[in-house]
């Protein structure tokens, strides 16, 4: 293998790669995706309740303090103050709030000298579980007001489930999940469209043949999958930047996204060989795509028999377990020595398999 050689494939690929739309909507779409989900989602929201509420009051009251601090951690609040008591009421009809209170004129200050003033609270006709955590809370907030004594110490502990019965799901949170899932459709949009469409293109304007002529097929590969690589770690140090999700054991999980961004690319350099034009293997990725991504989404789903073998079997299942072990630093999966054996069996075919390929050709 020649470095110089090399080198001067990688920097030409890489600077055909940019000017071609087709290569930047196949790194912007995955990375857009996981960008929209970092924001949409939350990793909370699977695991604690939130409620919005709204209320109005006369003057002002400190009683949407006192009730944050009656629910404590149990729900999480969000508080939207009405111009007026019709409002509030007009925003839990239509579900734009899952309870709302009015809060009368001189209302903290007749708590604080022992009277009994009103408080209109407005309940949906079937609230949700927020909802009735919060009705049942205006109690022990308004006593706590009053600097009343609540008649009993109660003291709530959550029993949480067994990590080894957990999902996925519960020990990443939503938002982390989506963003994970989306590093695997990055790394199979650049390794199984961006790369092979550079190669197929010049499959087709002949460009390869000539370049098999002046270069050993050791070089044209490895320069090929230099460009992949470079496209998978400029478009990772984005989505991490953006997203800014906290991985504990980084060097493992760079590792994991490398190692199958390599493999993935070998197979995409076998699809290029496939297809007669890029545009043919543009119109037919998809069908290569959808199950190179979907074993990532079905990692940790209920799995028994020959199916869990197959979805073992596969790069994307155990490039997305290492993911997980190695973003909450505890082994989830465990095995990440069977997992990296697994995705670099499947490199090492593939590459053996473009080399027989280019071979022929230079034959």
């Amino acid at each position: 293998m020649h470095p110089g050689m090399v080198r001067t494939i990688f920097l030409k690929d890489l600077r055909d790669a940019i000017r071609d739309a087709r290569v930047l909507v196949a790194i912007l779409v995955p990375l857009g995706i996981g960008i929209f989900y970092s924001l949409v989602f939350d990793d909370d929201d699977l695991t604690t309740t939130t409620a919005t509420v709204a209320y109005f009051g006369a003057d002002q009251t400190t009683l949407p303090d006192a009730l944050r601090d009656a629910v404590g951690e149990a729900v999480r609040i969000n508080f939207d103050q009405e111009q007026s008591a019709e409002g509030v009421e007009e925003v839990v009809q239509s579900e734009d709030a899952d309870i709302g209170f009015v809060v009368p004129a001189g209302f903290d200050a007749a708590l604080e000298a022992g009277e009994q003033p009103s408080l209109q609270v407005f309940l949906p006709e079937n609230p949700t579980l927020g909802a009735q955590y919060i009705a049942a809370a205006f109690e022990p907030a308004v006593r706590a007001m009053a600097g009343q004594e609540f008649p009993v110490a109660v003291n709530i502990s959550t029993v949480e489930e067994p990590l080894e019965d957990q999902s996925v799901l519960d020990r990443l949170g939503l938002r982390t999940y989506m963003v994970l899932v989306s590093i695997v459709f990055l790394i199979a949009m650049i390794s199984m469209l961006v790369v092979p469409v550079i190669l197929a293109e010049e499959a087709e304007k002949k460009t390869l043949d000539a370049l098999v002529l002046v270069a050993s097929y050791p070089d044209v590969i490895v320069g090929k999958a230099l460009v992949g690589v470079a496209y998978i770690v400029i478009a990772l140090t984005i989505l991490l930047g953006f997203t800014q999700i906290e991985i504990e054991m980084m060097p493992k999980f760079v590792a994991a996204i490398l190692i199958t961004g390599v493999a993935l690319i070998g197979i995409g350099l076998i699809m290029a060989g496939l297809f007669k034009s890029a545009n043919q293997l543009n119109t037919w990725s998809g069908v290569f795509l959808l199950p190179v991504i979907a074993p990532s989404v079905l990692v940790g789903a209920p799995a028994d028999g020959i199916f869990n073998v197959i979805l073992l079997a596969l790069p994307t299942s155990q490039v997305m377990r290492l993911m997980t072990d190695a973003t909450v630093g505890d082994s989830v999966f465990g095995g990440a020595w069977l997992s990296f054996v697994v995705i670099l069996v499947w490199g090492i075919g593939a590459y053996a398999i473009v080399s027989w390929q280019l071979s022929r050709r230079q034959a």
